[in-house]
């Protein structure tokens, strides 16, 4: 009993997997989330050319009106800006969204420290200072609020 015992400890064949699979986890698992952010730069960027190419697409138009026994109809005209004007505007938007983005991240990023509860109580003591509040059994016209609710 005792030489399987001391075997087992002398054993060291499992230190090496567990080894091995904790270094191949953590590469896979950076390499999955740089693999993630590349996925995500370039589906961005592909929606931003899609988004672009629609912009591109002319819907200008132009009818005229008939006549005829009696009756009329008038014509319509539709002049859509030229194609660089849209990609200026689009462009101006995409970088607005995406400061926007940034900023909120960046905020969001910024601890806000915790106040002590001295602080709380002290401040709590300044902004109840001149404040008359209505007492409960008072015949007070402007304090409107039931104590029932």
């Amino acid at each position: 009993m005792f030489s399987i015992f001391s075997a087992l400890l002398r054993d060291e064949a499992g230190y090496v997997l567990c080894a091995e699979s904790v270094v191949l986890g953590t590469v896979g698992i950076v390499g999955a989330t740089v693999g993630l952010s590349a996925i995500s730069h370039s589906i961005n960027e592909e929606l931003k050319e899609m988004a672009f190419s629609i912009r591109s697409l002319d819907q200008s138009y132009c009818y005229q009106g008939m006549s005829g026994c009696g009756s009329s109809t008038s014509g319509s005209t539709f002049l859509q800006m030229p194609v660089e004007q849209a990609h200026e505007e689009l462009q101006f938007f995409i970088d607005e969204r995406e400061a926007e983005l940034q900023r909120e991240a960046d905020d969001g990023k910024k601890e806000v420290p915790a106040k002590k509860k001295s602080e709380v109580k002290s401040e709590k003591k300044k902004s109840d200072d001149g404040k008359k509040k209505p007492q409960k059994g008072a015949k007070n016209k402007d304090a409107r609020w039931d104590d029932n609710i």
